[in-house]
Parts: C-alpha cells; structure tokens; sequence
C-alpha cells in the first residue's frame, strides 16, 4: 500500500468523560491507509479481506484480532463487492493517556510499540479461538451504544479484562504476525510499487519474489485469497478511488494513471468492484 497520509485524532471521537469509543464498522474503499493518535483493538466479526499494516498484507477472516499502537498505519479491505459478504470489523480506540492511567492503577500489562529502527513488528496479531474476545467487543458495543448510567466504569472493566485475555491469560499469544512466506513479502511489496503499471505481469512478480510462476502462483492464491489478476484489478481501483476524492484529475487521466491502457475497461472494472462509475462515486463523495 502507500505510505499513509491520513492522522486520526482520537479528539474527534472521545467526550470529556469517556476517552474510549467503540464502533461496528462494514469497511470499504472510502479511506485510504491511515495513521492514528490513540491505541485500536480490532476484532473481525464478519466476512473475509486484507489488512495492511504497515508494509504487510495480512489475510483476515472471521475471529482474528488486531491490536495496533499508537502511530501503526493501517488500512482493511474486503474481498469484493456486494452481493458477496461483506468484511466487518468492531473497532475499539484507546485514549493513550487513559490507558497509561489503567497500566499504573492496575498494574495492566500494556506492550510498549518497539523502537524506531527495531526488528520488531509494531503491532499484535491473535486469533479467537473460543470466542471469548468476540463476546467481549460485542458487549463494549452494545454498553457504548447504549450510553446508559455507568457506561465509562463498564467500558473501562471490559477494556481491562480484554488485555487480560490477551496478553496475560495466554502468555506467549500474541505474537509478531509473520508474512506466510518470506518470499511472498517481497513480491507484495514490489507489487505495490508497480500494480499500476500498465504491462505488469505475474512473471515478473514471481522474478521478484525469486521463484518459479507456478509455485508463486499457488502462493499468491494461498496468501491473498485470489487470483494475481484479481489482486492487481483490486489495488488499481482502491487507488482510483483515492485520486478520485483527493484530486481534480479527469477520469479518463486517472484510468490511465491507474494502469488502463482504455477507458472502457476501467469503467467496467471498476463498476464491478467498486459498485458504480467513476463519475458517479466522485459526485457521491464530494
């Protein structure tokens, strides 16, 4: 993905008297990669798509978590669009200094993001075996969404029995999400570089990643959940959507930007993924 260019402040969603929000949110191609000013737990509810954290393409399905630091840059996408299943994700932000308060009032383990220039991975991947964190969000959402007397003292005592289930009552659990192969990392990343070119080839993907076109072929289905044709048909049009909202660039200069080599198949393509015509989604956005 590109580097992020979006800061979410947490002011935008906190109140003076409860600094945690909580949402259930069915993600799409309306934001890009962002960045954010407080700590985000998230839980994959419903649907299958990708999560790009940092420079990593991660697949998700129903019952993987995510906690991310303060300042990781991040974005999910789904499969595809509807008819199919759609990816949805509860969303819980952390007022960073709230948090440091419940680190010292309860002794709370909290893991401190690795040093710029580390070797670690800033984040924390965990899958919910039981669905004892799925029950746990379900129930933040509902006592958020109520508002009702003593929402901050219930919201506060589930945000605390969550990272107990996460980082005390199974030690060892969370983990440094690793890329399904080496390999596969490599190739993802000079994908991104050039899924916008307009004779990218599967070829010379494999060559990147260093491997043969069948093995890669198998590893790219196996790691992302679709076809090199697909994947690349996907990246285009979630960045055609970007210069869409962000730019005056007529469509025509964006299909070719995106890698079109016709403006017709860019509109086809991207009424297909995207659920109508590139006019029509800037109008709807502006």
């Amino acid at each position: 993905m590109q580097p992020a260019k979006l800061m979410l402040e947490g002011k935008m969603l906190y109140t003076d008297k409860l600094p945690i929000y909580v949402s259930r949110t069915e993600e799409g191609f309306y934001i890009g990669q962002h960045t954010h000013d407080f700590v985000e737990i998230i839980y994959v509810e419903e649907g299958t798509g990708f999560h790009y954290i940092e420079d990593e393409l991660v697949r998700v399905h129903r019952g993987d978590v995510f906690y991310l630091p303060v300042g990781t840059s991040h974005i999910f996408r789904p499969s595809g669009q509807p008819p199919a299943p759609q990816l949805v994700v509860y969303n819980c932000a952390i007022d960073a200094e709230y948090l440091k308060q419940l680190q010292s009032l309860h002794g709370l383990l909290v893991p401190a993001a690795p040093t710029s220039g580390g070797t670690e991975k800033p984040w924390f991947a965990f899958k919910d075996q039981a669905e004892e964190i799925g029950g746990l969000f379900r129930s933040m959402f509902q006592e958020y969404a109520g508002q009702l007397p003593g929402c901050k003292t219930a919201l506060t005592a589930l945000v605390l029995l969550l990272h107990v289930k996460l980082f005390e009552r199974k030690p060892g659990a969370a983990s440094n999400a690793d890329s399904a192969h080496a390999q596969m990392l490599s190739a993802m990343t000079w994908l991104d570089r050039h899924c916008t070119d307009s004779g990218v080839t599967l070829a010379q993907a494999a060559a990147a990643a260093g491997i043969g076109e069948r093995h890669f072929r198998r590893l790219f289905k196996r790691t992302t959940g679709q076809t090199f044709l697909a994947y690349v048909q996907q990246q285009r049009i979630s960045r055609s959507c970007e210069w869409l909202e962000t730019t005056g660039m007529s469509v025509s200069a964006i299909a070719e930007q995106a890698g079109y080599k016709d403006l017709k198949s860019f509109n086809r393509v991207f009424k297909q993924l995207a659920g109508c015509t590139p006019s029509a989604y800037r109008r709807a956005r502006r």
